[in-house]
This record gives structure tokens, C-alpha cells and sequence, in this order.
């Protein structure tokens, strides 16, 4: 089972294009290149995609030092209204400072002096280690959400090299739907994976854990060369959008919002200051802006999607050669990716897009949207907004949604909320 794998989700930029020689004839550049054309030009594509919160005029971007070396920086956009330019300097020295950090955290491929990260548990299963507070509470919110999301962590890694891959035929080395020994193989790791008698991480109190690891779970890595039994992967940049955010409150910088370049957002301002946020819908090979949120006050967002957007996002799909595109929105059940509607995006004023992520990821993880399964996350406080041929999906009767899309053969309506 061994092969070359490129640790993507540990890298401060994303890969660069060129090293993703795609065919020009796959969706992904087709829908790249109709969302071009359908969202306000190339220069307002590469924000809109971005899912960036806006407010209305005022704010500025706020850049990472050079001086910060390697960070998660280029995963984010952060925008705040500082009303002087210490504030901005002092802002700017912060949210530097976090990226920085983030970025030795969260990561599960190398390990950093005086950080305890996910690289130095899975180098010392079954023992017990400090990890980072900001890693730990993240953990904390994992297991109480009973998720196993994270124990998938070797498949994670065959699926990035899907992604580098420039035809189905090498794709099919990585893809369990193109190749029944890799579907065998993905479907041991997903056993194991879901078995907390073969792996569990273990939280002692004090920052201390402990990965147990079974016997035979340790024997099969050893064997297959399996060194990340354990990491974030696509759920990384939530957890991290949470770390800074409550850093950045703490320290007092709440007239911010912070954006992921693959779909998660804080807005830290509580002033009555109004959000809009861009809306995407996929249709057919077809990209569209399919309506703009409206919102006040803190929020948290996860949007999911499962076709690219623009180019940073090749490195996060592959389109095979019939039109079918692969994500690493993993089932852990088996390994395969699965998307239960093109479009969903969750929110909630009262929790981090960790939690969120972790709730949500059962209802959108599946090869159909459950009956019920929003209704019941609006009940506990989670809402969200899906896109289905050509008409909006909310569950929040409070929520205003304008500029609905109208155009290039295609109208968008909107429901009465779901949750009514």
C-alpha cells in the first residue's frame, strides 16, 4: 500500500499550479472557468471565492509580517477597521504571532521545538504527551462530538496524491472507486479507524494525551508504512479559524473577521456592523453566485462545496475524465468520498466552526441528504442554507438573503425556511 504522498493540508500555500497538470477538458476548469465568467470578473472571483465576510466600506486587509516566516497565513484573509495605525500595527503583530503558531499546532507531519502538535502524538503511540492548549481543547471538542473523522488519517493522505494525479489512470493507484485493492485497503485503515479498541486519543487532563494504539492496528502501520494514523486534514483551517479568533478576542481585536480559503469564517464584530458573504451554487458544468447572505454580529460559518472553484482549490479535487469530481469529504464508514448536495453552508453566533464542522459533517458526508438532518441541527442551534435546482434552502427564518441570481438561462428562488 505504500506510496509517494505530498502532505498537502501541512503546507502554508497551496500547491503551485503548475505541478497540477490537469486536463484542460476537466470539469474543474470548467466550472473554474464559468464561475469566472457568471462572478463578477477574474479580479472579484479570486475574493468572492474565498467566501470572504464583508462588511460595507472601512476595512482593511490585514497582512502577516514578512519577517514570520513559515505560517497559515496564505489559508487566510483577515479584515478588520482599526481606528489607528497602532491599532493596525499591534493587530498586525497578533494576528502574525497566530498564524505563526497555528501552523506548528495544528500540524501532523513535523514536529517543533517546545510545541506539542499532532506530529508528536502520532510519533509516540501509547504514550502519554503535553500537547498545545489551543490543540487540546480542539481535541476535547473532537471527542465530544463522537466524530472519527480524524483517524483517517492515512487515507487522507492517498487521497492528496489523488489530487496531484494528471489522468485517471494514475488516479486509479489512489482511488477505491477505480480500484478494488485500493477500496480493500481504504476500507481497513476506515475499520480500524472506527474502532476505538484500535485507536483513540486518549485525553488525561493537564494538556496530556495519550494515543492508543491496538497491537494489531500498530503491526498493519508498520507493515503498510503508516506514519499519520491521526490529523485534521480538510477540518484543519476550522480549528485553527477558531485559535485565532479567540486569541484575537482576548487580546481585545474584535472589529475583525477572518476568512478560509476553503470555507470557514469568524466574524469577531459585534457592533451591529452588517456581513454579506457570496453564495455559490453549482448547476450542471455551471458555477453560479447564487444569492448573498446578510448577517450582523459574531458568527461562525462552514461552508461545504464539493467542486473547485478556482485554481488554489485544484489542489484539494480531482475531476475524473467522465465528469465526477473527488474531495476529502471522507465517509469514515468506508473510505469513499461523499457529498449529499452540491452546496451547504452552516452557521451559528454561538459556536466555533470546529463544532459546526463536526456536527454538520454527518448530514453532508453521505450519499443523500438524510430526511430531517438540517431540521434537527437548526433545533440545536446550528442553521444552514443548501442550493437545489435553482431554488434556496433555508432553515433560518430570520436570515435575509438578497441580489438572487437571475441570468444565463438559470433564476434563483428562495423557500420558505425549512425549520417552519
Amino acid at each position: 500500500m505504500k506510496r509517494t504522498a505530498r502532505d498537502k493540508r501541512d503546507r502554508p500555500h497551496p500547491p503551485p499550479v503548475e505541478r497540477i497538470a490537469l486536463n484542460e477538458e476537466h470539469v474543474g476548469r470548467r466550472l473554474a472557468a464559468a464561475a469566472a465568467m457568471l462572478v463578477f470578473g477574474g479580479a472579484m472571483l479570486a475574493y468572492a471565492v474565498w467566501q470572504l465576510v464583508t462588511p460595507e466600506t472601512g476595512w482593511t486587509t490585514i497582512e502577516v509580517s514578512a519577517s514570520a516566516g513559515v505560517s497559515c497565513a496564505g489559508d487566510f484573509t483577515f479584515l478588520y477597521e482599526a481606528s489607528t495605525i497602532s491599532e493596525r500595527k499591534a493587530v498586525t503583530a497578533g494576528y502574525t504571532r497566530l498564524c505563526r503558531s497555528a501552523y506548528e499546532i495544528f500540524h501532523s507531519k513535523e514536529e517543533f521545538e517546545g510545541v506539542g502538535n499532532l506530529r508528536t502524538v502520532n510519533r509516540r503511540p501509547n504514550e502519554a504527551v503535553e500537547v498545545d492548549p489551543a490543540l487540546y481543547r480542539a481535541l476535547e471538542t473532537v471527542e465530544r462530538s463522537g466524530s472519527r473523522l480524524l483517524y483517517l488519517g492515512p487515507v487522507y493522505e492517498r487521497y492528496d496524491d489523488l489530487f496531484f494525479c494528471t489522468d485517471d489512470s494514475q488516479a486509479a493507484a489512489f482511488d477505491p472507486r477505480l480500484n478494488g485493492e485500493v477500496a480493500r485497503e481504504y476500507g481497513e485503515i476506515a475499520a480500524f479507524a472506527n474502532d476505538p479498541e484500535a485507536i483513540q486519543i486518549e485525553l488525561l487532563g493537564g494538556n496530556r494525551v495519550r494515543l492508543a494504539v491496538s497491537a494489531e492496528y500498530l503491526a498493519f502501520a508498520e507493515r503498510e508504512e503508516l506514519e499519520t494514523l491521526v490529523q485534521f486534514s480538510w477540518t484543519a483551517n476550522a480549528f485553527i479559524a477558531d485559535y485565532i479568533a479567540e486569541e484575537l478576542t482576548a487580546l481585545g481585536y474584535t472589529r475583525g473577521t477572518l476568512n478560509s480559503c476553503d470555507g470557514f469564517t469568524r466574524n469577531l464584530d459585534g457592533s451591529g456592523t452588517e456581513y454579506s458573504v457570496q453564495l455559490f451554487d453549482r448547476q450542471g458544468q455551471r458555477v453560479y453566485p447564487a444569492a448573498v447572505m446578510n448577517c450582523r454580529g459574531p458568527v461562525s460559518i462552514v461552508s461545504f462545496r464539493d467542486y473547485p472553484l478556482n485554481d488554489q482549490d485544484l489542489g484539494r479535487f480531482y475531476e475524473m475524465e467522465n465528469g465526477e469530481i473527488r474531495t476529502l469529504y471522507l465517509d469514515v464508514a468506508d473510505g469513499l468520498c461523499k457529498s449529499a448536495v452540491h452546496n451547504l453552508v452552516c452557521y451559528a453566533g454561538n459556536r466555533g466552526c470546529g463544532e459546526i464542522l463536526l456536527e454538520a459533517a454527518p448530514v453532508y458526508i453521505a450519499g443523500q441528504l438524510p430526511p430531517g438532518a438540517l431540521e434537527e441541527l437548526a433545533a440545536e442551534g446550528i442553521q444552514s442554507i443548501r442550493c437545489e435546482n435553482g431554488i434556496i434552502y433555508p432553515t433560518d427564518a430570520g436570515i435575509t438573503l438578497t441580489q438572487l441570481f437571475e441570468g444565463n438561462g438559470m433564476q434563483y428562488s428562495l423557500s420558505p425556511p425549512e425549520s417552519e
